[in-house]
């Protein structure tokens, strides 16, 4: 029985270590971004060439996410803050315009913000294939990522930190 259960163990192991292997991150730190193009809540086409020459904080969340909530308020202060230099936010989220009227009325977020995005794979593959909520990535202003990580950024401590590297990177 124990022997069975090693080789069932081992056989799940390689699965989980081949699935990882084919997921690779679109965003890698050190690597130029792609062009990316998104639609905002009413529809427009929203760019990230136009936000060329700046620092570009990218925010994947979704309601319901703890995690993404908590650090809602923290972005919000640093977008407002940082707002004289050349730092651009972009909230990105899954949820559809409908819900997020709504959600925005009560949750206020202070940036750019595009809905309707599925960045986990749940209808069919994904370009970005994050697993994470939430999920920051910061673009430099010569268009390389610097910074791709999963986890909220929250409270006084962490917000000063994120802020120091942006700056750090215009």
């Amino acid at each position: 029985m124990t022997r069975l259960f090693y080789i069932l163990l081992l056989i799940w192991g390689n699965t989980l270590a081949l699935k990882a292997q084919s997921t690779i991150d679109p965003l890698p730190i050190g690597k130029a971004a792609p062009v990316l193009e998104f639609k905002d809540m009413d529809g427009k086409q929203l760019s990230l060439e136009h936000l060329k020459g700046n620092v570009i904080v990218l925010n994947f969340w979704n309601i319901g996410c703890v995690g993404c909530e908590q650090e809602r308020e923290t972005l919000n202060k640093l977008s407002r803050s940082l707002s004289q230099q050349p730092i651009k936010f972009v909230s990105i989220t899954m949820n559809k315009k409908e819900k997020m009227s709504t959600w925005l009325d009560k949750h206020p977020i202070s940036y750019e913000f595009v809905s309707n995005v599925d960045f986990m794979g749940i209808a069919g593959p994904s370009f970005f294939n994050y697993k994470c909520m939430p999920t920051t990535v910061v673009i430099d202003r010569k268009g390389v990522v610097r910074y791709n990580q999963c986890g909220p950024i929250v409270g006084p401590k962490e917000s000063k930190k994120f802020s120091t590297l942006l700056t750090k990177w215009q």
